[in-house]
């Protein structure tokens, strides 16, 4: 049960850093594609990878977050 609630709030956290950091990524996008323009490429190619890594890490935590919720669920249920 306590390793069920640890992943619950583990994973939870990690969403919500990896929402956090798609967002920013996202707001960046505008800054970036003005930047393009103008032949910035790293600036736009930054905010790709800080705007994927934020989801891979958000669905991350969601998995985590599920996972602990059926571990409570199951180790409930055994008993």
């Amino acid at each position: 049960m306590k390793l069920g609630i640890f992943l619950l709030i583990f994973g939870l956290i990690l969403a919500g850093v990896g929402v956090a950091a798609w967002q920013y990524a996202e707001s960046a996008m505008w800054e970036a594609e003005l930047g393009e323009i103008f032949g910035y490429h790293q600036q736009y190619e930054k905010a790709l990878l800080i705007r994927s890594g934020g989801l891979g890490i958000a669905v991350f935590g969601g998995g985590l977050a599920i996972g602990g919720i059926v571990r409570m669920i199951v180790t409930r249920n055994r008993s």
